[in-house]
């Protein structure tokens, strides 16, 4: 689903869960959401074959990508803030992590994103921090899927 927008910009927008007491095999079933990405500490990751350091889930947006980071946050939002009891139990284990991953490239290495305060109140609301990815120009083949 990798397409960059008119003016040679892409976004993506993972929910991303971590850590070492982050009980992978249960998110699932408690937030109702298929993941991405599932790696178990000291699995095998490809292509490289190093070990994954620590527990990983990734729920990657649905949208293009060319949709702007905004409507992509807006619309996770939508899907997670009814769950936000369940996720903020979660967040609270041992050595767990959770955050909306934000990956953005642009072509000419220019531009930028706006998320509204409404919007980051939302997901601080839900427990989680934001992490911005930036990708020079021509790494538009990236899978910035968060994993």
């Amino acid at each position: 689903m990798f397409k960059e927008s008119n003016d040679g910009k892409w976004y993506r927008v993972s929910l991303r869960l971590m850590g070492d007491g982050l009980p992978i095999d249960e998110i699932e079933e408690s937030l109702s959401l298929i993941p991405t990405v599932k790696n178990q500490k000291g699995s095998r990751l490809k292509p490289t074959n190093a070990k994954c350091e620590t527990n990983v889930w990734v729920w990657a947006s649905p949208h293009d990508s060319d949709v702007p980071f905004e409507k992509q946050i807006e619309d996770l939002l939508l899907v997670i803030e009814p769950k936000k009891k369940i996720l903020k139990a979660i967040l609270q284990e041992p050595n767990v992590e959770g955050e909306l991953f934000l990956g953005y490239g642009s072509e000419n290495g220019q531009g930028g994103a706006y998320i509204s305060s409404d919007v980051l109140k939302r997901i601080a609301d839900c427990g989680l921090s934001l992490d911005l990815d930036l990708y020079p120009p021509g790494n538009n083949e990236i899978e910035a899927d968060g994993g």
